[in-house]
């Protein structure tokens, strides 16, 4: 792969100059800055993705640094810094390249930061922005901060920010992406680790400001917490976006930087997805002395499975098909109405939650589009907690996901009408997610089997009634649940091929 550049004969068509006609390379980091306020570059923008729209069959674009699309370099005196850094909503190539995705029915993206200015919220109506605000608020409050209203308000879409950008489904929601720590060292080192031998590093820079937490150590508490994030991430207002290999606890030792590493280690280990030790198994069979750490342990769970792909597939169907949690509007702050409302609520009684609070539940309302409602008793503190389960109307609270250690051997997820009946009260454990429902299963159930399953009515630990003697029994092999998701990404494919040739 090469680099085009148009230096030497449209150097000033192209490029953002200094006085004396240097390059500039402030905003990106990257090299030669485009003056994306040239008509001949906004051309040869918006003429590329058609291009590769429509040739090459490419359904949408996600733009890196994305605020220098919004820039206005020839409004501004070339070395008035703070003039050039101004960020323009309404840019004609930020309109234009909205225009085009709309036409061709496909979804443009954006990384509404750079150097020089944060623009999360900040991009024209029919943009999606990656939410950096959601990623902070969320691995903060995960780790004990009681950051309760950022908290609260990234839960709930990220209202102040996105309801004028056409919904919640504009925010991209995410814990962990391509850059920094993958989301298994996010809960299982303190910071990051940049200085190892080949394979893992080394790699210069990488944030000193993670928000990550090393779990103390414990590779049970890694996990549960690894499973706190992608449930979070999954119930959230918004389209939420996980990084590849995070769904089966992919590890890179720790390094948060390695742009530079194109190695073995950096790698997804698909021997890691098929074992309940993922971060045990061999990095490289012609270099057998390089290992992993081994931050993951051993789960719970049968041989030859891996608990965390089982739970991530899992919450990648109940999401799939439970409307209420795919909505395009926001819903009002009160249950009840046509809409889908995310109420939040302190653990026993019926009043908001206060800055600080570590212990929540949210009340996902999901009658108004005939799904099944949906409470989610978020525990960051780190003693046990009991939460308040109100009367069921219409049917009973089933216990549908517990991220609790004790859960493991069942894969801390239930099908809906296999789940535990809960009835008054739930104690919750310390740095744990529990989602009862209440519905109708056809509405949300992940299916009529599922892993963890214990039988229609049954009762288990944290619910009203008395406890099994035994551990919970596995239930149906993971690879089912799996192969449903498999099968699901393979029919959105097709469909959207459908679609273009139609």
């Amino acid at each position: 792969m090469g680099f085009t550049g148009f230096g030497g004969f449209a150097t000033t068509d192209y490029y953002v100059l200094t006085d004396d006609g240097r390059l500039v390379d402030g905003a990106t980091g990257c090299g030669n800055q485009t003056d994306l306020s040239s008509p001949i570059t906004q051309r040869l923008v918006v003429e590329s993705l058609a291009y590769w729209c429509d040739e090459m069959g490419v359904d949408g674009f996600r733009f890196d640094l994305a605020p220098v699309l919004g820039r206005d370099p020839r409004a501004q005196a070339r070395e008035d810094w703070a003039g050039q850094a101004r960020f323009y909503s309404q840019h004609p190539l930020l309109l234009a390249i909205r225009d085009l995705a709309r036409a061709r029915d496909i979804e443009v993206m954006a990384e509404a930061w750079d150097l020089w200015g944060y623009e999360v919220g900040n991009f024209p109506d029919g943009w999606a922005e990656w939410n950096g605000r959601f990623r902070d608020a969320v691995r903060r409050f995960t780790k004990g901060d009681g950051n309760t209203g950022a908290f609260v308000d990234m839960m709930n879409g990220d209202y102040r920010d996105f309801a004028d950008q056409g919904g919640p489904q504009r925010s991209i929601n995410f814990v962990t992406a391509h850059d920094g720590f993958c989301m298994l060292d996010l809960v299982a080192y303190d910071g990051k680790n940049n200085g190892d031998p080949w394979p893992f590093g080394p790699s210069d820079g990488g944030s000193d400001s993670n928000d990550s937490w090393g779990s103390g150590g414990d590779p049970a508490l890694i996990r549960q917490r690894l499973r706190n994030l992608w449930v979070l991430l999954f119930l959230a207002r918004g389209v939420p976006m996980v990084c590849s290999g995070d769904e089966f606890g992919r590890t890179q030792n720790g390094n948060n930087n390695p742009y530079n590493l194109n190695t073995i280690g950096m790698w997804n280990n698909w021997a890691a997805a098929g074992t309940p030790a993922p971060t045990a198994v061999g990095v490289d069979p012609e270099h057998p002395q390089v290992r992993y750490r081994d931050v993951f342990g051993r789960a719970g769970s049968p041989d030859g499975i891996n608990p965390q792909l089982v739970f991530a597939a899992f919450l990648t169907k109940l999401r799939r098909d439970h409307p209420g949690l795919r909505q395009r509007t926001y819903g009002d702050p009160t249950l009840g109405g046509s809409d889908v409302s995310y109420v939040f609520l302190t653990p026993g009684e019926g009043r908001s939650p206060a800055e600080g609070d570590r212990a929540l539940r949210i009340w996902i309302d999901g009658s108004g589009v005939g799904a099944a409602d949906l409470l989610v008793l978020v525990n960051m503190a780190d003693h046990p907690v009991t939460f308040a389960v109100p009367h069921a109307d219409d049917s009973a609270w089933r216990r549908i996901v517990d991220t609790g250690a004790i859960f493991e051997s069942g894969f801390n997820c239930w099908a809906l009408e296999a789940g535990d009946v809960i009835v008054d009260s739930y104690g919750a454990a310390p740095w744990s997610v529990v989602v009862l429902a209440s519905g109708d299963p056809a509405a949300s159930a992940p299916g009529s089997t599922g892993p963890g399953s214990t039988g229609p009515g049954s009762t288990g630990p944290g619910s009203s009634g008395p406890a099994p003697s035994g551990p919970v029994p596995p239930g149906p092999p993971a690879t089912d649940i799996v192969t449903q998701v498999t099968d699901i990404l393979i029919d959105s494919v097709s469909n959207w091929f459908r679609r273009r040739k139609g």
